[in-house]
């Protein structure tokens, strides 16, 4: 599906002027804005792109824009996306920069900040639920194997890195391994049983 590259613009352009809050809320609003508003791909699409951008080193938040922008409108949409979201981010940021390093250190500042990371958190919580959805419900229609196995894979990555702390490409290799390791059994024991 080719997206009009004014509607793309435009797009990026609203999360790029609204985005405040970091990465999990531009998930959110891109989520919002590609998925449930203009419906230009699926949040299982989505969930496949933010894998990829996470696999990928630097800003996952460019990649987004990069992979986003090539399937809905080309070459041209990723130039496109990338202005959209970046311009507007860029100019905000050095005109709050410069307000924020005059007012810090006001309590009353300190009090808002505190309140804002809180709810910063909580949208960061419903973006990565957002995410996981379309991870489960694709494993769900490979049966409750599939759905067992990425579940363990989840929950051990999150214990892992919060023991630990390894390198996060290390922990991808290892889900990725142990992911493709027990589908393929799972696959030969289905063969078998069936």
């Amino acid at each position: 599906m080719k997206i009009p590259i004014r509607q793309l613009f435009l797009a990026w352009a609203k999360i790029g002027f609204t985005s405040f809050g970091g990465g999990a809320v531009t998930q959110y609003l891109i989520q919002e804005s590609f998925i449930y508003r203009h419906k230009w791909m699926s949040a299982e699409e989505y969930a496949n792109i933010v894998a990829m951008s996470q696999i990928a080193p630097g800003i996952n938040l460019i990649a987004n824009a990069i992979l986003i922008g090539k399937r809905l409108a080309g070459r041209v949409g990723i130039a496109v996306s990338l202005v959209g979201l970046i311009l507007p981010s860029a100019a905000i940021t050095v005109g709050i920069t410069a307000i924020y390093a005059g007012i810090s250190a006001l309590p009353r500042v300190q009090a808002a900040l505190r309140a804002a990371f809180a709810a910063i958190f909580g949208i960061s919580l419903a973006t990565n639920w957002r995410n996981v959805g379309p991870i489960f419900a694709n494993n769900l229609k490979r049966g409750p194997l599939a759905f067992v196995i990425a579940l363990g894979i989840m929950i051990g990555s999150a214990v892992i890195y919060a023991a630990f702390s390894p390198a996060v490409a290390l922990l991808y290799l290892l889900g990725g391994l142990c992911g493709a390791f027990s589908y393929r059994r799972s696959g030969k024991n289905r063969k078998i049983g069936g």
